[in-house]
């Protein structure tokens, strides 16, 4: 794929993953204040964001990092930065998906966790967008650099 299409790609993603996280703020608002359809329908919805971020994540690791690599001559510093975020990303998901997967925690305190791993996730996709989508970092024209020779 060409660097503009991963861009397209990721960043169309983003768009769906915003949607999903508008919905589930909704759900995690209306149980924090005991007036969500049934408890079930956070927890629910909340899982299947999680599955989807993975594999978002998945498709990143597999067609964006390599366009940021061959970026510039900063792409290994690039890429080493992203695969930071993503481990750390995946561990905080392992977490969320461990609470929600415990039964015994009250519905109020999922919907908690739930509202902040909202706010973080919209933050993580707009540094991700600042940092590593930049039109002028994923051309699809090769930037040459110009050698003098005597």
């Amino acid at each position: 794929m060409r660097p503009s299409e991963v861009r397209a790609r990721v960043l169309a993603d983003h768009e769906q993953l915003r949607d999903r996280l508008n919905r589930i703020e909704r759900l995690a608002r209306q149980a924090r204040a005991h007036q969500a359809p049934s408890p079930s329908d956070l927890r629910g919805e909340a899982e299947a964001l999680l599955d989807r971020l993975a594999i978002h994540m998945h498709w990143e690791d597999r067609h964006l990092v390599p366009v940021l690599r061959e970026a510039d001559g900063w792409g290994d510093v690039r890429v080493e930065r992203f695969a930071q975020e993503h481990r750390e990303q995946r561990e905080l998901l392992e977490y969320v998906l461990r609470e929600l997967h415990d039964s015994r925690r009250p519905e109020g305190v999922v919907a908690g966790k739930v509202l902040d791993l909202v706010a973080l996730l919209r933050l993580d996709m707009e540094e991700e967008e600042s940092a590593f989508l930049d039109e002028r970092l994923l051309r699809d024209d090769p930037v040459a650099i110009d050698l003098l020779t005597s």
